[in-house]
């Protein structure tokens, strides 16, 4: 499982970037040099409208980078009028409208990484808004405008002014797709390389079934979020468009022909070993190739990558033309071909839309995700009622108390808690650990920072390697981040002592992580393994479906596209599963060994029954082709009915009950047992059987 978790403390050299860091810098420390000029204290309520927008700044291209920040802006001038004179008005208003401020704030992590990252600045911004009292409505008014301010001059430098190349984030998560495809490849080569023995290459196998093909799957799905922005952007056409969904849909069919042919592998079906190893060892170096070229946006040398896409076909060219390793080499030699040309086949689809509908209008994509979460189990409403009680009981402590430095409590309380315990853990490391680092640094600045002026100069140097790092490392973001923070305090307060103020702001982030982890612990906390047990059935229905899209395309009762889609949403639901175990183990209370080794165990037997079934599609169809019929037609018939009752009786199987799941005797093969079909079919039952003895181990 450890190669499903990822700290966000390991870097990712490929968000370096200058030139974010030297706008954001400008952003900000021009407003607060320009303060710290003219003694005028509002332009630090700019600054951190400025500061906070760049926060917001997902990056995203053209127009759709716009609405989140715009919005940012609408909802933090309000906030800064309504809480400013709420705060006037007592406690007794301020922090229960503050509750609901944070609750909407919190929830609005529905709408994606964009509406999470303005939800989240958001509730920084109510709690420091709401220590802002402002009796006359023109005081606030002045309080919420300069504010607005600083976003509006945040937005016109970083997205008319100087505009990054915003393409470049979704051309990597395109080659990201192929870097993976190259490194699965990779891995069954090494697999088929190494001298194991029988127990030692199921469990290599097993492995790469989940690591590889889950991480496939996932940057495919990322790319295809990616794109579907940047449709948007562009009016959903033009060239740009077009090439990433040819792209895509091009690594996607390749990544199931893939794990086809790493199931045959397997099997030992394939008597030339060396062959194999060969064709592995080019797809991964044209692959990389192919990933090389995207990310630098430049064509690739296409009469050498089509000589050696030949060759790897010329490999197989001795076998049957429809022995199905010669089928699914060509199909993915033929996809790569389609990455390195951008010429479709004629059954490759692609549009605007992966279903072929146009991109979803604003209302649908508005209320969409509100209908979809309003209900008792979104995690999504758990986690935004959650912070919205807890950030209610810290406000009114802090500000009845009204400690200077006390708002550092609740923002971390707010930026710490996420909707499961183990997220609420790691995030809690991160900000201790980067505001410990980062406060340490801001006392060895205060050594050589002695007036107003100096401060505000290092405001720029420290914005700029913190928005270089934003995207590389969350742990070294913050601890850049804070010294920045401690500074701009330290220009609002003349006179406090830098080593004063970050010993403060540690001490508050290290209460207001741990409250966060003892409110994820108390308050309403759905526990991830029980979550979990949800997962393995959704996974299952989902295999269950494809299997039964596959056998009805082979019976010339469905479509292809009925197989793709089902095959999309089966590994999406591998994926989920896969998740949910790996936080499961972070969890106190873990369920017992045997339970989670259960739920590993059905997700790998449904890793393995996907690529049998990408094998069946072509074996059958060139049976078929060869022989001019349809072979066993009516065994395909009986074995459809048998799948769809094990799947039913493993989904309904009573929880608490330890019976073994009694499924019902397979259907009989009226072919030899080494006979392609009949071989599928048997590999496939051994899973379903297995996945039927591992039901009862979980934990109820």
């Amino acid at each position: 499982m450890t190669a499903l978790t990822r700290s966000s403390f390991s870097l990712d050299l490929a968000g370096f970037s200058v030139q974010e860091g030297l706008r954001a810098g400008l952003s900000v420390a021009a407003l607060v040099v320009l303060h710290a000029w003219l003694n005028f204290p509002l332009l630090l309520m700019t600054a951190l409208g400025a500061l906070l927008t760049c926060l917001a700044d997902a990056g995203t291209p053209g127009e759709e980078r716009l609405p989140p920040l715009f919005t940012f802006t609408v909802f933090g001038a309000l906030i800064g009028v309504i809480f400013s004179l709420a705060r006037a008005q007592g406690l007794w208003l301020a922090v229960p409208l503050a509750g609901v401020a944070i609750f909407c704030a919190s929830f609005a992590r529905i709408y994606g990484p964009s509406g999470m990252q303005v939800g989240n600045l958001l509730s920084v911004w109510i709690v420091l808004a709401i220590d802002i009292p402002e009796p006359s409505l023109h005081q606030a008014l002045i309080t919420g405008g300069m504010f607005a301010a600083g976003c509006l001059w945040a937005i016109v430098l970083t997205s008319l002014v100087w505009r990054i190349q915003t393409t470049a984030p979704f051309r990597h998560s395109i080659a990201d797709c192929y870097r993976a495809l190259g490194a699965m490849a990779q891995d069954m080569r090494e697999i088929e390389a190494s001298p194991l023995d029988k127990a030692a290459r199921a469990a290599r196998w097993e492995e790469n079934a989940r690591v590889f093909r889950g991480g496939g799957r996932i940057a495919i799905e990322t790319a295809r979020t990616n794109i579907l922005a940047l449709a948007r952007s562009q009016g959903n056409g033009g060239p740009r468009v077009s090439r990433a969904w040819l792209r895509l849909e091009a690594v996607d069919q390749a990544f199931a022909a893939l794990s086809g042919l790493a199931d045959i592998l397997e099997a030992g079906h394939v008597r030339n070993r060396l062959m194999a190893l060969r064709i592995l060892r080019h797809l991964r170096n044209e692959i990389t190739v192919i990933a090389q070229s995207i990310d630098a946006d430049r064509a690739p040398d296409i009469p050498r990558m089509t000589r050696s896409l030949d060759m790897i076909r010329g490999y197989v060219s001795d076998l049957s033309a429809y022995d199905p390793v010669r089928k699914l080499v060509e199909t993915i030699t033929e996809r790569l071909s389609v990455a390195v040309t951008l010429a479709a086949p004629e059954n490759l689809r692609a549009g605007s839309l992966p279903d072929g509908r146009p991109a979803l209008g604003w209302r649908e994509r508005l209320l969409g995700p509100l209908r979809a979460n309003l209900n008792g189990q979104s995690s999504h409403l758990r986690h935004a009622s959650m912070a919205g009680f807890a950030g209610l009981l810290c406000l009114a402590y802090t500000l009845h108390d009204e400690h200077e430095y006390e708002r550092w409590l609740t923002i971390t309380l707010l930026m710490t808690m996420q909707p499961h315990f183990s997220l609420t853990w790691q995030r809690m490391l991160e900000r201790i650990g980067g505001t410990v680092l980062g406060g340490l640094i801001a006392s060895g600045l205060s050594l050589v920072l002695h007036t107003p002026l100096t401060v505000s100069l290092a405001m720029f140097p420290l914005a700029v390697i913190a928005f270089m790092l934003r995207k590389v490392s969350f742990g070294l973001f913050l601890v850049a981040l804070t010294p920045m923070v401690i500074l701009l305090v330290e220009s609002g307060t003349p006179g406090a002592s830098e080593i004063t103020i970050a010993l403060m702001r540690a001490l508050y982030t290290v209460i207001g992580g741990v409250l966060a982890l003892l409110c994820s612990l108390a308050l309403w906390p759905g526990r991830q393994p029980q979550r979990a047990l949800k997962e393995v059935q959704d996974a299952i229905a989902a295999h269950a479906r494809m299997t039964d899209a596959v056998l009805a395309e082979l019976l010339g009762d469905g479509s292809a596209a009925a197989c793709d889609a089902t095959r999309r949403q089966a590994g999406l639901a591998s994926n989920t599963l896969e998740s949910a175990l790996s936080r499961s183990m972070l969890e106190p209370r873990l369920v017992a060994g045997r339970h989670l080794n259960a739920a590993l165990t059905i997700d790998a037997a449904l890793r393995r029954i996907s690529g049998r079934l990408t094998v069946m599609r072509v074996t059958l169809a060139a049976a078929e082709a060869e022989s001019g019929q349809r072979v066993s037609a009516e065994t395909l018939r009986l074995w459809r009915v048998w799948i769809g009752q094990c799947a039913e009786m493993v989904l309904t199987y009573p929880p608490g009950s330890h019976l073994p799941v009694a499924l019902p005797p397979r259907p009989p093969l009226d072919a030899p047992a080494d006979e392609p079909m009949a071989d599928a079919l048997t590999r496939i039952a051994r899973q379903i059987e297995l996945i039927a003895g591992a039901v009862p181990k979980l934990e109820s």
